[in-house]
């Protein structure tokens, strides 16, 4: 049996997870009414995405050493995911992340530690010298969030120049990203992904990657309709209304749910639609793993 195969490029975290009642007011303590304690990030959370709907992936990340590298090494090798440490041999220390889950509405407030120093080095320019031989031939599509641009490019543009299609994670503008941007196939934004110097509108955000080349553009605005837009003709994909839980990780689903579904063979808009249902039910738990168990 062929299974879909795609490879995650981006970062790893480890979410500490608590679900409040009420966000705390200053100097103040509080209990959670639940906690989760899992690794995360967009990349990981989307890899582990497409592995759950039955795909194959290969995750690029910073991992680094500490307990956080630990914890994410093991889930990683428990779902069978190869992993290519960026930081492998560096002082760098995967994210440790504290998130507040509201309870009224499933809105999460995320606070990150400081950004790492640590100097990553970069990729091979060829792919076959970055990915291991069982990677070979190259992966129909390529997942990025963004982050580590600068370690990644070279990878990206190789994957390119051999057939895959690279798809972007807008969650928000990162160093990088406008000379991703030719590469992409399609680029899925958030609302908070605001291009320097435009308006942050739907119609600035796909006429900007429309003119890096960029066939196939969609911005997601959380309970709203997703705005999508492929070689000059509009779409909306409607959003099911829900009680949500927890929002936190709803985006990576999305991602990764999109890109098992782009690889399998589904066009753009079908792959988005299919992903969108995906993204909604993981909303009604907490965390983004028990959304196949609904």
């Amino acid at each position: 049996m062929n299974f879909p195969r795609v490879l995650f490029v981006g970062r790893s975290t480890v979410d500490l997870l608590y679900r409040l009642d009420d966000l705390p007011a200053e100097d103040s303590k509080v209990y959670a009414s639940h906690f989760l304690a899992a690794p995360g990030g967009p990349a990981l959370n989307a890899a582990l995405t497409h592995t759950r709907l039955g795909g194959a992936s290969m995750l690029v990340s910073a991992v680094g050493s500490g307990k956080a590298a630990d914890w994410i090494r093991a889930e990683l090798e428990d779902l069978r995911i190869p992993l290519l440490d960026l930081a492998l041999n560096t002082d760098y220390e995967a994210p440790l992340t504290t998130v507040l889950i509201h309870a009224a509405n499933g809105s999460r407030t995320i606070v990150n530690p400081p950004i790492s120093n640590t100097r990553l080095p970069l990729l091979p320019s060829r792919w076959e010298d970055a990915l291991p031989a069982d990677w070979s031939p190259m992966p129909s599509v390529v997942l990025t969030d963004g982050f580590h641009l600068e370690q990644t490019m070279p990878l990206l543009a190789a994957c390119k120049a051999a057939g895959a299609r690279i798809c972007l994670d807008g969650g928000s503008w990162k160093q990088g990203t406008a000379e991703a941007a030719p590469l992409l196939e399609a680029a899925i934004c958030s609302e908070r992904f605001s291009i320097p110097g435009h308006d942050n509108t739907p119609e600035s955000l796909f006429a900007w990657f429309a003119s890096h080349g960029v066939p196939c553009i969609a911005r997601t605005r959380g309970a709203q309709a997703i705005l999508g837009w492929e070689r000059g003709r509009s779409f909306q994909i409607e959003v099911a209304p829900i009680d949500a839980i927890d929002t936190l990780g709803a985006g990576d689903v999305l991602h990764g749910a999109f890109a098992h579904y782009f690889a399998s063979g589904d066009t753009f808009e079908a792959a988005l639609r299919k992903a969108t249902k995906i993204a909604t039910l993981s909303c009604q738990s907490l965390g983004v793993r028990s959304w196949n168990t609904l």
